[in-house]
């Protein structure tokens, strides 16, 4: 599909049929201009389609499907995590992984029929990419109203006033693990070698899930992990060999409410470039062997999180807010 065919296909779906949070955003081309969302959107789903055919417009059917219920804060959240998706889809999509890449959009293996949003294979290796994003706007009104916080699960929650603390945001991350490790089964089965992917895009609090992952007294990658099963053994996501965590829901945050980008963001959907900050980190499961193809670090332009990066890069224990 060519742009023009695109820009038409918005034009007459539902975003324009009933309320739309993007109505706003879109209707620029009837009025020849176009807002920086809307050609974010537009150039991810020429460029996916160009490389995934029908892949680019399924994300425009998502985003319209989003609809009819004015000003609703979760339809909010959803479009931007389809958002999220659609940035990361299209980021691995187009990546040059190799000689004779074959790209399948939301495949199944065996007999689930449970997908993830993309699997890559060359001749020298297979990948699969989940992407999550947690409920934003609730928890980015909720930092502005609490002056402290604890990200990670310990002791000091028992002593805390919960009413002015935000507690860790450890659930949602626990869940994106399970969910990913689940859609994954099926792909290890018919290839152990099969490398799994799931990237978190969080926002500029980017220690929560790094906390949630990492902390020593409850981490979900550590002997400690408060996640078990009905025996009490801790849950080892054998299907999941890696979590990349990225920033970019701010961006995405401020396109949708015409606010200025922040830090290096070209657009509302720029991925970024390589050792530009905000920095794009990685957290391979410890308890699977699998090293991490060279291609997935160069692809997704990830670093270890560590002290270097900057403090929200380390899992925190508690964390006063003295600005509120």
């Amino acid at each position: 599909m060519t742009r023009a065919q695109i820009i038409d296909y918005i034009l007459k779906s539902d975003i324009f049929k009933k309320w739309h949070f993007f109505n706003y955003h879109f209707d620029f081309y009837n009025k020849g201009l176009e807002h920086p969302l809307a050609k974010s959107i537009v150039d991810l789903t020429f460029e996916l389609e160009s490389v995934l055919p029908k892949s680019g417009i399924n994300y425009i059917d998502k985003i319209a499907s989003i609809n009819d219920k004015k000003n609703e804060t979760k339809h909010y959240d959803q479009l931007m995590q389809v958002l999220a998706e659609l940035l990361i889809v299209h980021k691995a999509a187009t990546y040059k992984w190799g000689d004779n890449i074959k790209l399948a959009y939301e495949p199944t293996a065996g007999n689930s029929n449970k997908n993830p949003e993309l699997t890559i294979a060359t001749d020298l290796l297979e990948i699969g990419i989940e992407v999550k994003a947690p409920e934003f706007n609730k928890k980015h009104n909720e930092r502005a109203t609490k002056p402290q916080q604890i990200p990670s699960r310990s002791d000091i929650i028992k002593i805390v006033d919960k009413e002015e603390t935000m507690l860790p945001r450890d659930n949602p991350v626990k869940d994106f693990l399970i969910s990913a490790n689940k859609k994954f089964e099926e792909f290890k089965i018919a290839n152990p070698n099969f490398y799994s992917v799931l990237v978190i895009v969080w926002d500029d609090f980017i220690y929560e899930p790094i906390s949630a992952i990492s902390s020593p007294q409850a981490g979900l990658f550590t002997l400690n992990s408060f996640a078990k099963d009905d025996d009490g053994n801790i849950l080892q996501f054998p299907n999941l060999d890696c979590v990349i965590l990225t920033r970019h829901l701010l961006p995405i945050k401020c396109g949708t409410r015409d606010e200025n980008l922040p830090d290096f963001s070209q657009h509302p959907l720029d991925y970024g470039r390589e050792g530009e900050f905000p920095f794009k980190v990685f957290i391979q499961n410890p308890w699977n062997n699998l090293e991490m193809p060279q291609e997935v670090i160069d692809c997704f332009q990830v670093l270890k999180p560590g002290p270097e990066l900057g403090a929200e890069y380390l899992p925190s224990d508690f964390i006063t807010w003295f600005n509120n």
